[in-house]
């Protein structure tokens, strides 16, 4: 008779869980279940930038140094586009301006000096390929040669673009600049 006692309490708790555990259950069917699926990444693309860089950063007389103006994430396509250069000319000479990896079958991209230090630079892409909206790459190549005979050695000089037309407006940093320490 023990022995069926003990048997009926073990019954009973067992059913009593068992009542428990299905309750529960009942209870969180109207609940929003936790999310099983891992979290969307954020798919919003990268802001659209201009960017550029002095190659080499440094140097002594008559090394060339280029200056690559490239863009990154353009919201629009590029057809035309222009801009302002500074340079210091008791540093650096103008040289020449040729077409980035983007603007590479353009119609044209050019520079002018139009004061010591002072340079336009545009292009056009006639019947050449626009520059795809979203891309990465240069889309301009400015050469020069280092002079700096009157400045002293480690001496600084600043190189910015600005004043952007055309189909590069709004893209930012504007100005944007860089800098390049003579060598002697």
């Amino acid at each position: 008779m023990i022995q069926e006692n003990t048997m009926m309490r073990v019954a009973r708790v067992i059913l009593a869980a068992v009542t428990v555990v299905l309750l529960a259950g009942l209870a969180a069917c109207g609940k929003d279940p936790t999310p099983t699926q891992p979290e969307v990444p954020d798919l919003t693309p990268s802001q659209p930038a201009i960017s550029f860089a002095c190659s080499p950063t440094s140097g002594s007389k008559d090394a060339v140094v280029t200056v690559t103006v490239s863009i990154q994430h353009n919201a629009q396509e590029v057809g035309v586009f222009g801009m302002d250069l500074t340079f210091p000319p008791k540093m650096l000479a103008y040289a020449a301006v040729s077409k980035g990896g983007l603007t590479g079958n353009w119609a044209a991209v050019d520079g002018n000096e139009v004061s010591a230090g002072n340079l336009k630079i545009g292009g056009f892409k006639g019947s050449g390929t626009a520059v795809a909206k979203n891309s990465s790459g240069s889309i301009v190549v400015i050469s020069f040669t280092v002079d700096g005979t009157q400045l002293s050695n480690g001496q600084q000089g600043q190189v910015c673009i600005k004043n952007y037309t055309d189909d590069i407006v709004g893209i930012p940093p504007e100005p944007v600049c860089t800098s390049f320490t003579l060598t002697k």
